[in-house]
C-alpha cells in the first residue's frame, strides 16, 4: 500500500509506514442510514501486530449517496475501531468515517455530500488497540486552522509517523464536517503533533480525527519539517 508522511494531498488522509497504530474512542451514530449489500474486495491483512489492511470498493450494493459501507471482520460490530482510510487513486473529494449504528459497520463518506461513485477503491487499515487514540477539535486546543494533539503516543515525539482520519462522530450525536484536505506537522516550539487545513479554513469546532501512530527512525523526520508553505496559520499560545 502506498505511503504518505507529512503532508497529505487535497482530500487524502495521512496513513502509517507499517499500520502500527490504534484504537480508542466510541463511534455510534446518528446519521439515517438504509439497509445494505456490502462487498469488500483484495484483501491482504496482517491480522498481527502489525494491524490489518485491506481495499474496499464502492458498488451500487453497498454504497448509499455520499457513503459506502465496509464489510470486514476487523471492522464489523467494531465501534471502537480507529478506521484510517484513503482513495486508491486520484479522486478529488475530502473523505472521512462513521460508524453506522444500524448496520455496526463502519462507512467511509465524502464531506461534500457527493455520491460515491461505483468502483472507487479504497484503501482501508486498522491498525493495533495500543497505538492510537480519537481527537476532538475545541477551543482549548484549536488555533485558527490547526488543532493540536495532546497524547503520550505524540507528544514529544518528532520522529513518530502521525497518521489520520476524519471522524463524522466519534460517540454518536451530531457529527461535524470539515470539508477541506488535512495535513499533521510536528511544531518543535510546544513539542506537539498538529492537524491542520492545508487551505487555510479554520478549524470547526468538534472536528474528530482517527489517529494512528508509530516510530521511526530519526532521518525520516525530514518530510515533517516546517516551511513557509506548510505551516499552520498560527500556533498554540501565540
Amino acid at each position: 500500500m502506498a505511503i504518505r508522511t507529512g503532508r497529505g494531498r487535497p482530500g487524502r488522509a495521512h496513513r502509517v509506514r507499517d499500520a502500527e497504530g490504534i484504537a480508542s474512542e466510541t463511534t455510534g451514530d446518528a446519521r439515517a442510514s438504509e439497509g445494505t449489500a456490502v462487498e469488500t474486495t483484495g484483501a491482504a491483512e496482517d491480522p498481527g501486530a502489525r494491524g490489518v489492511a485491506f481495499v474496499h470498493r464502492a458498488t451500487g450494493a453497498n454504497s448509499r449517496g455520499d457513503y459506502t459501507i465496509l464489510d470486514h471482520p476487523s471492522t464489523n460490530g467494531e465501534p471502537d475501531a480507529v478506521v484510517l482510510v484513503e482513495p486508491s487513486g486520484p479522486y478529488g473529494r475530502n473523505v472521512g468515517v462513521w460508524y453506522v449504528p444500524d448496520e455496526n459497520k463502519w462507512a467511509i463518506f465524502n464531506q461534500d455530500l457527493a455520491a460515491v461513485p461505483a468502483g472507487t477503491a479504497f484503501e482501508v487499515i486498522v491498525p493495533p488497540a495500543d497505538r492510537g487514540f480519537v481527537h476532538r477539535a475545541v477551543p482549548p486546543n484549536t488555533v485558527g486552522n490547526a488543532t493540536y494533539l495532546d497524547d503520550p503516543l505524540v507528544n514529544g515525539e518528532p520522529d513518530a509517523e502521525v497518521s489520520v482520519t476524519q471522524n463524522w462522530n466519534p460517540g454518536g450525536g451530531n457529527g461535524v464536517y470539515n470539508d477541506h484536505p488535512i495535513g499533521v506537522l510536528y511544531d518543535g516550539d510546544v513539542d506537539r503533533w498538529l492537524v491542520y487545513n492545508e487551505d487555510d479554513a479554520p478549524m470547526p469546532g468538534g472536528a474528530a480525527f482517527n489517529v494512528a501512530v508509530s516510530r521511526v527512525p530519526a532521518p525520516s523526520r525530514t518530510p515533517y519539517e516546517r516551511t513557509s508553505e506548510n505551516e499552520p496559520s498560527t500556533r498554540l499560545g501565540e
